[in-house]
């Protein structure tokens, strides 16, 4: 299993799709686990303090013992990036302020949840786009409810997209999974970052050659050029990142593209 940072206290791996982070009632039969895999290969009794769908790839961490979750878990920052593919073709960052309820649980009250995507890249072949998600609360299935709620579902979600588009993208381009990779993090003071997923690269060389990059009400960019390559998206990401961080509040977050 890939490490990509850690300390005495905690670590930071690389998750494939298609890996559960840990074993539960819902997810079925019991089944070797993300978990399992670092416990073997730390030799600690490490724990997950926050977990990813089984389709998504990208950062988890881990504290070393349950005994430092509660501190791990404190020491990440504030927002998670996630890069997605998604239906259509956003023009202008949205900030979406959209309450969720526990969707596992009927009847669950709604709680404040808040989402930024940015638009990176638009393909030329398919009415799709490469994003940019930065979530500032941790609902369940966050990213995945508020793509649906801007009308911009993620490629792959079975739950809340479209099937008949799904299958036909996984067919035509290999996007057989539910395209959200978690990319960039924070832990303790330590910017941590995923490459881009292996079973992507193919897939967006084809998609978004050619691609033009989105430009928003923050004044991202995202990279333009004959093809694209995983150092382009990641490149794109950086500039949005940088670009809604000089940008005003209002500028933004709370302007035209903000979304209830």
């Amino acid at each position: 299993m890939k490490s990509l940072w850690s300390t005495e206290r905690c670590i930071v791996v690389d998750k494939p799709p298609g890996l559960l982070v840990h074993n539960s009632a819902w997810a079925g039969p019991p089944e070797r686990t993300l978990t399992d895999m670092v416990r073997e290969d730390t030799g600690e009794p490490c724990v997950p303090v926050h977990r990813l769908d089984r389709g998504t790839s990208g950062a988890v961490v881990f504290a070393r013992a349950a005994s430092l979750a509660a501190e791990v878990t404190d020491s990440i920052g504030g927002e998670k990036h996630y890069l997605a593919i998604v239906r259509g073709r956003p023009l202008l960052p949205l900030l979406i302020e959209h309450p969720l309820d526990d969707d596992d649980v009927v009847g669950s009250p709604r709680k404040e949840a808040q989402s930024r995507l940015l638009p990176l890249l638009s393909s030329p072949l398919e009415r799709i786009s490469l994003v940019l998600l930065t979530l500032w609360t941790g609902r369940r299935h966050q990213a995945r409810r508020h793509c649906k709620h801007v009308s911009h579902p993620i490629i792959g979600d079975a739950t809340h997209g479209k099937g008949p588009i799904n299958r036909d993208l996984a067919a035509r381009h290999g996007l057989s999974r539910l395209c959200l990779h978690a990319w960039r993090l924070t832990v303790a003071g330590e910017v941590v970052e995923s490459p881009l997923p292996p079973d992507w690269l193919g897939p967006v060389s084809t998609l978004f050659t050619g691609a033009t990059g989105a430009t928003g009400a923050t004044g991202a960019t995202g990279a333009t050029g004959a093809t694209a390559t995983a150092v382009d998206v990641v490149g794109a990401a950086r500039l949005a990142l940088v670009a809604a961080a000089a940008s005003s509040p209002a500028e933004g977050l709370s302007g035209p593209g903000s979304v209830p």
